[in-house]
């Protein structure tokens, strides 16, 4: 699963949680896909070549036309 945070356009309110794409976690909030502000939560990988030793990690916007070929989720 994967964790996601979208905001509804056109009534401003926030939903947070997991789901398997973003297709489903606006289906779980209750939104059509076209209505919602999509980001996906991404994991920090270890990357020996930056000065942190990591990279990555944090929110990702998902844009319109990842959420609808399919490549979101």
């Amino acid at each position: 699963m994967k964790r996601y945070r979208m905001r509804n356009r056109v009534t401003g309110e926030w939903w947070e949680g997991e789901a398997g794409s973003a297709q489903e976690a606006c289906e779980k909030a209750g939104w059509l896909i076209g209505d919602c502000w999509v980001r996906e939560l991404t994991p920090v990988v270890s990357d020996p070549s930056s000065e942190s030793g990591h990279r990555g990690g944090g929110w990702k916007n998902i844009t319109p036309r990842e959420v609808t070929n399919g490549n979101c989720g």
